[in-house]
């Protein structure tokens, strides 16, 4: 049995997009930008490297919630956009986490108006907290085999 959940979003259903979720506190944030705030992406992301982008909440110089496609950003041209999102655990349940969501999908989606694309996000069976940020920010939930097939469909086209 699967122990993860899986919500989606392009442009048939950005409609779905709670813009009204978003904070003015959201910022679009560059690979560039990251070494001017305290954020340590290894230890909150996991990740080794920057990601090419992110909206990120940013409260006394330290980035707190931040909504990213991760590292392998660069492959924006990808149809299917998988993303993540983190919140610090002293900053949590006040939105950001929901309002970065919203702002990154909301800028991957107009990014280039001609491209289809999707946006994937996963999480974990038990994390009720991540399922209720994807409901939240407007993403849909799905199938595992509607992931799969997605993903079979664009790495042949």
């Amino acid at each position: 049995m699967l122990k993860e959940l899986f919500y989606m979003l392009n442009k048939k259903n950005s409609d779905k997009l709670n813009l009204h979720k978003k904070q003015d506190n959201s910022k679009l944030l560059f690979k560039t930008d990251f070494e001017k705030f305290d954020f340590d992406f290894k230890n909150m992301l996991g990740w080794i490297y920057y990601p090419n982008y992110c909206f990120a909440t940013i409260i006394d110089n330290k980035i707190v919630s931040c909504a990213s496609a991760g590292y392998h950003a660069d492959k924006i041209y990808d149809s299917i956009i998988e993303i993540t999102v983190k919140t610090h655990e002293d900053y949590r349940g006040k939105g950001y986490a929901v309002s970065n969501v919203v702002a990154l999908c909301e800028y991957i989606l107009n990014l280039n108006m001609q491209e289809k694309r999707e946006i994937h996000y996963m999480t974990g069976i038990n994390n009720i907290a991540a399922q209720k940020t994807a409901i939240s920010a407007g993403l849909i939930k799905t199938r595992f085999s509607y992931i799969l097939l997605r993903k079979l469909k664009s790495k042949l086209s």
